[in-house]
């Protein structure tokens, strides 16, 4: 059968797979817009391309081809290879028609010894901090990218990121079609992680690629290969992308030849059905109270929950009856493909039994809780921009003495350099002070983002700046931590669910969220409609400002348990 795969599919979830090679399902036509945090992924490629250039050499940028024809770009890429290029960006290699290949690197970036690597851009971080005298991290500056150069302390994040090191395996295998792949496997990824390099004068910070060996042997084996993981060793990058692909060249061949009743996979509902064209089909195929669909926080993986369909157990009705100690010895040794698979099963089988029996929220301790009354108690909230930017302090003021609370809101709809975050920062803390100086007050808030960001911005702030941070250090109060410590949610302890659950107040906004606000102020600050603009920051507002509410209101409820 004539067909190919991109480089999306041995990292992305099979069903995807079978449903677009499926020609008895109708593929939806709407696409989902991309997460807030994709914005600027142009703009971060551009930058990369921009700086590799900057780097000299030879460079072919085929990037004007991507709109030409197929074997237009295809000539174009295999030419700048046999050339002998330094880099190549943005070549389409030609199909693996043989190996069911397809795909456009974001870099191809010539061996020292011939030949050459693929190298991807990513729109996330990709590294992570490890000891000194680990391994370490292989890497290049974007503007030489064959000097390679060992960075300690520093390593390739394999527990979060394997995804990203399948994508550029599928890659090696699709340049390793061409002839032109060089004679160690080894590809790069560019996160938007920024970092120095040893043995640089001066120090300076900034993108790297992050260079991978796909034949070194630090990758689990797929679980869904194994009976037991525990026994199995690990496998290389290239070993565990070649079963992933061959499995979903295997589901694309058996979906091409379906006769429409045939049921291919049964669906298991993860995060990565967020924003997936076939969530709503696949959500249809399973049970009202199947375990993936409903158990929503820390939710179980994939593995997981294929693991507990075996052992019988497929639904939230029949975790929460299931004698946990009995289930956990055949499980684990299922399961054992992650850390802590005990205490994960442990809390959702807890979670389990609350959604079965209708509740929400859990005391898990007894008596009054330890939240002492002020005189004068301030709820507060920021809103950043995907930028990570505080563009919005919000404030919600309980002062008995002057009747119902009071929110006041401090805002800048403007794309914000560091000197306008600072001067907006300086106005929220200064009438913060003048508040509540000369007062019996608080200052409450959910989880410790606020203080993090406060104590981020107060150095660069001079004398208020210094104030703020004494001050908060004795007087902000993290409602969150009184909650965790003495309830356990059904759908975790978020603020929207908690407070929901046990105050009846609800937000204006149909979808609120932290991600959703951000791409509100994107709107705000660059729509070019005026009528969408406005709406956008009113829409950002009256969110922070039911936040702040909401934490006044939670706050009140937290006092009346006995």
């Amino acid at each position: 059968m004539t067909f190919v795969l991109d480089a999306y599919a041995a990292r992305s979830c099979p069903l995807k797979t079978v449903n677009s090679f499926n020609p008895h399902i109708l593929t939806p036509t709407d696409e989902p817009p991309d997460p807030p945090f994709f914005r600027d992924a142009d703009a971060i490629e551009a930058a990369v391309f921009e700086a590799v250039r900057r780097g000299g050499g030879d460079i072919v940028d085929l990037r004007p081809l991507r709109t030409a024809s197929r074997a237009d770009a295809e000539q174009a890429c295999l030419a700048a290879l046999a050339s002998g290029a330094d880099v190549v960006i943005g070549g389409l290699l030609p199909r693996d028609e043989d190996h069911h290949r397809t795909g456009r690197p974001s870099l191809l970036v010539r061996s020292p010894q011939g030949g050459y690597h693929p190298v991807h851009v990513k729109f996330h971080r990709v590294l992570e901090s490890s000891a000194p005298d680990g391994p370490g991290l292989v890497a290049s500056r974007l503007g030489s990218p064959t000097a390679r150069v060992a960075v300690p302390g520093r390593r390739f994040r394999w527990g979060h990121r394997l995804n990203a090191a399948l994508q550029v395996a599928h890659y090696w295998r699709l340049l390793e079609a061409t002839g032109h792949a060089a004679a160690e496997p080894w590809a790069g990824l560019v996160g938007i992680d920024q970092i120095s390099l040893p043995g640089e004068q001066p120090i300076r910070v900034g993108q790297v690629i992050t260079w991978l060996d796909l034949a070194d042997r630090c990758v689990p084996p797929n679980p869904r290969t194994l009976e037991r993981p525990e026994d199995a060793a690990f496998v290389s990058t290239l070993e565990r992308y070649d079963d992933e692909h061959r499995y979903r060249v295997e589901l694309a061949e058996a979906a091409l030849t379906a006769s429409g009743q045939d049921a291919l996979l049964t669906p298991i509902l993860s995060t990565e059905c967020r924003g997936c064209i076939w969530q709503e089909h696949c959500q249809a195929q399973v049970d009202a109270d199947d375990l993936s669909l409903r158990i929503t926080k820390a939710p179980l993986d994939v593995h997981e929950v294929r693991t507990l369909r075996r052992l019988g157990i497929s639904t939230v009705a029949e975790l929460a009856a299931t004698d946990l100690d009995e289930l956990l010895a055949d499980y684990l040794p299922r399961a054992s493909h992650r850390i802590g698979g005990e205490a994960r099963l442990r809390r959702a089988h807890r979670r389990a039994q609350l959604l079965h029996a209708g509740i929400e929220l859990e005391r898990q301790t007894q008596g009054p809780l330890d939240l002492p009354a002020h005189a004068l108690e301030i709820d507060i909230d920021l809103e950043t921009s995907a930028d990570d930017r505080v563009y919005l302090w919000g404030f919600c003021v309980d002062d008995p003495s002057t009747g119902e609370p009071m929110v006041r809101q401090f805002a800048a709809f403007t794309d914000l350099d560091d000197a306008a975050e600072r001067a907006l920062a300086a106005e929220a803390l200064t009438w913060l002070r003048s508040v509540v100086e000369g007062h019996d007050a608080a200052v409450y808030h959910y989880s410790d983002y606020e203080m993090i960001r406060l104590n981020r911005l107060a150095p660069k702030l001079g004398e208020v700046g210094a104030w703020a941070s004494a001050w908060a250090s004795e007087h902000f109060e993290d409602l969150f931590e009184v909650v965790r410590t003495h309830f356990f949610g059904a759908h975790g302890l978020g603020l929207k669910v908690v407070t929901s659950a046990v105050t009846g107040f609800a937000w204006r906004d149909e979808d609120p969220g932290g991600l959703n606000s951000q791409r509100w102020f994107a709107e705000a600050v660059g729509d070019p409609d005026e009528r969408v603009r406005e709406q956008a920051r009113v829409r950002v507002l009256e969110y922070n400002e039911d936040d702040v509410r909401a934490t006044w209101h939670l706050r009140r409820w937290l006092r009346e348990q006995r």
